[in-house]
């Protein structure tokens, strides 16, 4: 059972934890409250939008340029012109509204900018 405390005094108990492994070698990277549980807590559109991405291979990177064309590819603009920097507001938003539940948006190796990746990983230790 994970209990989650919120800011407010307010708490909510989990009573599903899911283990979650590596994509790349299979190993036990943590548990966490399952995705669907942390979802339906997610209320703003891009946070949803980002949240989707990221939980589709837990531990995957995923890059900024994907983010960017899920968020605003169905703008005929394209999006706003400082997509990126709204995009990095938007990630660390939603990372402190995840990490309650088990989980956190790491920064993955493979540059800034354009090159930007973020993975979605669990925060609680297998033991």
């Amino acid at each position: 059972m994970l209990r989650i405390f919120f800011p407010i005094g307010m708490q909510m108990t989990i009573h599903h934890r899911q283990s979650f492994c590596c994509p790349a070698c299979g190993s036990t990277i943590g548990q966490a409250a399952t995705v669907d549980d942390v979802k339906s807590a997610i209320t703003a559109p891009a946070h949803r939008i980002i949240f989707d991405a990221l939980s589709r291979s837990v531990g995957a990177s995923v890059r900024r340029d994907t983010l960017v064309d899920r968020i605003y590819g169905d703008r005929p603009d394209g999006g706003p012109e400082r997509a990126d920097v709204i995009l990095k507001v938007q990630v660390s938003q939603l990372r402190r509204k995840i990490e309650p539940y088990g989980w956190t948006i790491s920064v993955s190796k493979g540059g800034s900018g354009h090159l930007a990746q973020w993975r979605l990983i669990p925060t609680i230790k297998h033991p």
